[in-house]
């Protein structure tokens, strides 16, 4: 009996069915045996690296039993040359030894807490440990030493923060603290008792010998002007400390100024809208014109003095000097990047131009349209560069009189030609090419995906015999099976 086409297509389709579950069941075989060797991959490195770090720590404990050994065969001298702190586990009778205290002083001032009694009496070791800890050595002597006003004066010629401990007598001492400002460090008034902050004499002498000092002053002196004067006329940073009320007093300013422009950024807006102060600040440095005030930012003089000094400077000033062409000749003469912060009408100025370009061909880049056709500019910027073709216009980029010039130099320069001079009909074939450079540059000097048309030298042929190829098909056995009817 004739098999029905619908029963042949069920079967094939199951067969179909069969074959895709197969390649299916296949593919997950092969993704999951994947699996399997990434998590043996991971698992070798990871044992890989744990048998490194075992082998390192090995390293290092042979390192650490090799150095105990050597310190077992070294001298309590020698252990404390090494390291300061191995005097607090010497001996008594080493600890007594002076060469071997001043060894580990010399190193830590803090080992002065563990030499003996004896030598921690001593002046000049005592003097030599508050040099090393920062005056911290004197909380291991004598409190008796915190009142003996010759001693704490060396102590703090020593290190200043040695006056931590001293006694409250000398603390009142006006003279004395005087005394430790001129010979130590004007620092030695932050030591003082407070009620010394109120005294005017004491901290007068102060700012003259640091400005800073108006820092320990008391509130109502920071409202003293000739105090305020003495400190800044110092140190122009005692402007931070100085009241308020005086911020706006020129004569501070004017003070503060004579050592840098920095000062006048810290003025108030009023005197920063001085004409002279800021004059005197752009004067030092352009920067100042940052903080000027608008209606000084657009004063033509103060602007000039600062261009003069930089082209970035106009940035800082009024908009508009962007659009005068002496402020544009100025920066430009500096450098041809200035020609970024024009107006854009200046770019078509060709004395502005004519003159970037004379620096850098790459100015050309940044005229306008009219004056990338002018052919006295092109010449002059191909006459430092044959690139600078590219920055032409289009007119300028068929001339065959810049074309010629700029390949005999550097062949790669044809890209920046019109595209019609070089149609795709014949490409690198063109009778122009072939003339200026002399046919088409071989394989080997550029590595390049050759034009449609380029006439290349056939590759030599070869004498080796041809590889064999063997051609594997595989045929897949499609089985119907077919159900007759008895």
């Amino acid at each position: 009996l004739p098999i029905s086409p619908f029963l042949i297509g069920a079967m094939a389709a199951l067969e179909a069915r069969k074959q895709a579950a197969e390649r299916k069941a296949l593919a997950e075989a092969e993704v999951e045996e994947e699996k399997k060797r990434r998590a043996g991959d991971k698992r070798a490195k990871e044992l890989k690296k744990k048998r490194k770090q075992k082998l390192f720590e090995k390293e290092k404990l042979a390192e650490l039993i090799e150095e105990h050994e050597e310190a077992k065969r070294l001298t309590w001298e020698q252990k404390v040359e090494r390291e300061w702190f191995a005097l607090e586990f010497c001996p008594p009778e080493v600890k007594e030894l002076r060469e071997v205290a001043l060894s580990a002083i010399k190193q830590n001032g803090l080992a002065l807490q563990w030499v003996s009694e004896d030598l921690r009496a001593e002046e000049d070791l005592i003097l030599m440990a508050c040099e090393n800890s920062f005056g911290e050595a004197l909380q291991f002597v004598e409190e008796d030493l915190y009142g003996n006003r010759d001693f704490m004066l060396k102590a703090a010629k020593a290190h200043i923060q040695s006056l931590k401990y001293l006694d409250e007598e000398l603390r009142d001492d006006v003279p004395f603290i005087r005394q430790c400002m001129e010979e130590a460090s004007w620092m030695a008034l932050g030591y003082a008792d407070k009620e010394l902050f109120h005294n005017r004499q004491l901290i007068l002498d102060a700012v003259r010998i640091r400005g800073l000092a108006l820092r320990y002053a008391a509130k109502e002196l920071h409202e003293d002007h000739e105090i305020c004067l003495e400190a800044v006329t110092q140190d122009w940073r005692a402007m931070q400390f100085v009241s308020k009320k005086l911020l706006d007093d020129k004569k501070l300013a004017e003070a503060s100024m004579k050592h840098t422009w920095h000062a006048f950024a810290c003025l108030p807006a009023t005197l920063r809208g001085d004409r002279q102060l800021a004059h005197d600040a752009v004067a030092e440095c352009w920067s100042a014109l940052k903080y000027c005030s608008p209606q000084l930012k657009a004063e033509r003089e103060l602007a000039k003095v600062a261009i003069t000094q930089s082209w970035e400077a106009l940035d800082l000033m009024d908009p508009k000097f962007k659009s005068d062409k002496e402020f544009a000749m100025i920066a430009v003469r500096q450098t041809p990047e200035a020609l970024k912060l024009l107006e854009r009408k200046l770019l078509g100025d060709k004395e502005i131009i004519t003159e970037a370009v004379r620096q850098d061909w790459r100015a050309f880049g940044m005229a306008s349209p009219a004056l990338r056709d002018d052919e006295e500019l092109l010449e002059m910027a191909l006459a430092q560069d044959p690139h600078a073709l590219r920055f032409g216009s289009e007119r300028l980029k068929q001339e065959r009189k810049y074309i010629e010039p700029c390949m005999s130099q550097d062949w790669v320069t044809v890209q920046h030609a019109v595209t019609p001079l070089f149609p795709e009909s014949d490409g690198l074939s063109h009778l122009f090419w072939l003339e200026v450079a002399g046919g088409p540059p071989a394989r080997k000097e550029v590595r390049r995906r050759p034009c449609k048309g380029a006439e290349f030298p056939a590759p030599a042929k070869s004498t080796a015999p041809p590889a064999k190829t063997t051609m594997r098909t595989t045929t897949t056995v499609v089985t119907t099976t077919v159900i007759t009817e008895a």
